[in-house]
């Protein structure tokens, strides 16, 4: 048995389709990297998995050096300096989305799952959890999550969690200049967000709360552990 066919097993109620399926097409696509098999050595070699709740390091310098990212930056962000960091984890469901006006590129350390939506789906501030599909990434494969694609962090798939790189224009997810509403969708540097009223981590932080609906739940499956 496939560990997609795992999953599916012990989550007999979620849609679980794979990042390879047509229908992706709609939020992104799976790319090859400049240098992907440096950048995967780097993740799963020298960062960790918390043993509880996700760690998101924004700005990674061990992660290629300026030449070797000026390649990637040519080739998704038109010569725009990049972050290049990492969100390793425990998160087991929905919680929020966030959308940003550039692409995100990710490389899944792990197997890992994505809850992703389509702006289109935004009334006005707000949207249900039921526009929400899960897609599963397998261990290796890089993506572009597109910057009309609502996103949160990734989903574990195993019990261990999992380990995702995370490249964005250079500033993303810092703090704003000047301060925000407190309905604001904007909530940090080039990161519009809503977040689930369950989800008080963020509710605490001020986020918008303006994600309806179940907070749909992945229960994972045993694997060996992850370094």
């Amino acid at each position: 048995m496939t560990t997609l066919e795992r999953l599916r097993l012990e989550n007999p109620d979620v849609n679980i389709r794979t990042v390879n399926d047509p229908s992706f097409a709609l939020y992104g696509r799976v790319v090859t990297l400049p240098y992907q098999d440096q950048l995967m050595a780097t993740l799963t070699d020298q960062t960790t998995i918390p043993t509880e709740n996700n760690v998101y390091v924004r700005e990674d310098g061990q992660f290629l050096n300026d030449e070797q990212r000026s390649a990637i930056s040519w080739d998704y962000y038109g010569e725009q300096t990049i972050e290049i960091g990492y969100c390793n984890g425990n998160s087991d469901r929905i919680n929020a989305f966030e959308f940003h006006n550039c692409s995100e590129l990710n490389l899944a350390g792990t197997d890992m799952l994505l809850f992703l939506s389509h702006r289109r789906e935004l009334n006005g501030k707000t949207m249900s959890t039921e526009q929400a599909h899960a897609y599963f990434v397998p261990k290796g494969t890089a993506i572009e999550v597109y910057p009309t694609t609502l996103h949160f962090a990734p989903i574990r798939v195993h019990t261990t969690g999992f380990k995702c790189l995370v490249i964005l224009t250079a500033g993303t997810n810092t703090p704003l200049s000047r301060e925000r509403d407190a309905d604001d969708l904007l909530f940090q540097h080039n990161k519009w967000l809503l977040t689930h009223p369950e989800n008080r981590r963020m509710v605490n932080n001020g986020a918008f709360v303006g994600l309806t609906g179940e907070n749909t739940q992945i229960e994972p499956i045993q694997h060996v552990e992850v370094n």
